[in-house]
């Protein structure tokens, strides 16, 4: 009997256990139904904006041009004969002094013909004289003849004589200067400081007067024509005249070695290109090759020119554009809209532009993806300025739209 008792008593525990497990579960769960879930934010793309607001802004004009000498000269024989000598100098590449001489000509024939010429100018010059005497006499002659009072005819008083007697002297003074001439250009010298582009010559070449024997550049100033458009034109000061555009810095680079070099203004072209419609300012640099960094003509250049101030004006990373008119903006409502503007002009990494809404400040993205859409609910997020210097990356046709 009581081992039974102890038995029923351990049954009882558990069916007990188990009930009170069971409800416990029961409060849990019922309690875990009424609990309500917590509430997830809405998630939206994160952009970057720029801030901006209209300033001033001083314009900088982009133009490219190809940096050419100012005076390019095929040098050509004035005289005919075979070439004697060249100067070790005279070679493409080479440098030569004003003067410096390049080649010579066999002079023989021309000396002869100096002779020649010397000999009937002494003959010319004896005729001349011996022509004035025979005038005089015969002056005199009239004057002691007793017609003193009739008018002598020329032929008497020998005018006309004396007359072709001038004329053969003048003609042989002529001759003996064409002759001087021709003998000084047996010997061919740079008319110029020039720098070799081509000899077309060997020693024992025959040429021939007109014979091209080869091409100069004159080193002494190099020239850019830079095309610019109207709108590139409105940006310098004094557009109408050159007096203010001598102060303006002209500052050329060689994007593929990304040398630099310090031009001048020199000019301004007075007509429309027919095929760019565009009209061209001209820098000039002074002795090119001197300098330390050599500037070799052929060299394609951009040019950085200093404009006039501009106002109200936005400055904004280059990545923004997403045509060369159109950016996104995020407005008041944190969606993504377009937004119309006119690029004035481009400088490094930043494009200066007026809205073409009135606008005097707006959010605009930094670096818009291919994946916006119209109306888009987005984050922005405002870059500061160390953000943007470093991670603005340029895009290739930003300043090719200026």
């Amino acid at each position: 009997m009581p081992i039974l008792t102890r038995k029923s008593l351990i049954t009882l525990g558990g069916f007990a256990s188990i009930f009170i497990a069971v409800a416990i579960n029961g409060v849990l769960s019922a309690n875990q139904q009424h609990t309500p879930a917590p509430k997830v934010a809405p998630q939206y793309p994160v952009v970057s904006v720029t801030e901006v607001a209209p300033i001033s802004h001083r314009a900088s004009i982009t133009a490219y041009g190809e940096v050419k000498s100012r005076n390019q000269l095929t040098l050509t024989s004035q005289v005919s004969g075979q070439i004697t000598y060249l100067s070790p100098k005279f070679l493409s590449g080479k440098t030569l002094e004003k003067g410096e001489l390049l080649a010579k000509i066999e002079p023989i024939i021309y000396q002869q013909a100096l002779a020649d010429a010397r000999a009937n100018l002494a003959d010319a010059t004896l005729a001349l004289a011996q022509e004035e005497l025979n005038s005089t006499q015969a002056a005199q002659e009239w004057q002691q003849s007793g017609l003193a009072n009739e008018q002598a005819s020329d032929l008497v008083l020998r005018k006309p004589q004396l007359a072709a007697a001038k004329a053969k002297y003048a003609m042989a003074s002529k001759a003996v200067a064409k002759a001087e001439y021709d003998l000084a250009q047996t010997r061919i010298t740079a008319p110029f400081e020039a720098l070799v582009v081509a000899k077309e010559i060997q020693i024992g070449s025959n040429v021939q007067a007109g014979s091209a024997l080869g091409e100069l550049y004159d080193i002494a100033l190099f020239e850019v024509a830079l095309p610019l458009s109207l709108q590139q034109w409105q940006l310098l000061p004094a557009t109408g005249g050159s007096e203010k555009l001598t102060d303006i810095q002209i500052q050329l680079n060689d994007e593929g070695s990304e040398k630099q070099w310090t031009a001048q203004f020199d000019r301004f072209e007075q007509h429309i290109d027919s095929q760019s419609r565009q009209r061209a300012l001209v820098a000039v640099v002074n002795n090119p090759i001197k300098q330390q960094t050599p500037l070799f003509p052929g060299t394609f250049v951009k040019a950085t020119l200093s404009g006039s101030a501009v106002d109200r004006l936005w400055q904004l990373p280059a990545s923004a554009l997403i045509d060369s008119n159109t950016v996104w903006q995020v407005n008041e409502n944190g969606v993504l809209d377009f937004l119309s503007v006119k690029v004035v002009f481009a400088r490094g990494k930043h494009i200066y532009v007026q809205p073409l809404e009135n606008k005097s400040r707006a959010q605009i993205v930094s670096r818009p993806l291919s994946s916006y859409l119209q109306d888009m609910k987005v984050d922005a997020r405002v870059e500061t300025k160390a953000e943007v210097s470093t991670e603005v990356s340029t895009k290739v046709n930003a300043e090719e739209t200026i």
